[in-house]
């Protein structure tokens, strides 16, 4: 599958588990380049996908010869349970990183009315605490033996 085939079959996969509605885009637009770079950053993650993606051409394909794109989301959704049946460990992995590419894009995160950034700081105080103390640890001494 060339690049372009598998960041548009990605696309269209990413639309279908999170579809535009009520004025929020759909994951293929805000999550597609999140996943993908998760994907070239992990051998193991690149290659699940492609499996899962080659699983996902091959179901979309006995139910319509021309793939998944042109399919209606309920056939699609039904494309797509049928492979989280069959692949589920790609599965749980593309909904993850679909997820946590999307709700943490400050597109979406703004659309929900919070505020993009970290939590911290904001004015939020963080109470000082003093360091345990480790002087019974410390006199202990080393618990191995020196080679």
């Amino acid at each position: 599958m060339t690049l372009a085939a598998r960041r548009n079959l990605l696309a269209v996969v990413l639309d279908t588990l999170v579809p535009a509605s009520a004025g929020f885009p759909g994951a293929g637009a805000i999550a597609l380049d999140h996943v993908l770079a998760v994907a070239a950053g992990a051998p193991e993650i690149d290659a699940l996908l492609s499996g899962g993606l080659a699983a996902i051409e091959d179901a979309a394909r006995a139910v319509g010869d021309a793939g998944l794109a042109p399919l209606d989301q309920d056939r699609r959704e039904r494309v797509l349970r049928g492979v989280e049946q069959s692949h589920p460990v790609f599965f749980d992995a593309l909904v993850h990183h679909a997820y946590d590419g999307y709700y943490s894009h400050p597109a979406i995160v703004a659309r929900l009315g919070l505020e993009p950034g970290p939590l911290h700081p904001r004015g939020h105080r963080v109470a000082a605490e003093r360091p345990p103390d480790l002087s019974r640890v410390t006199t202990r001494g080393p618990l191995y033996r020196r080679v």
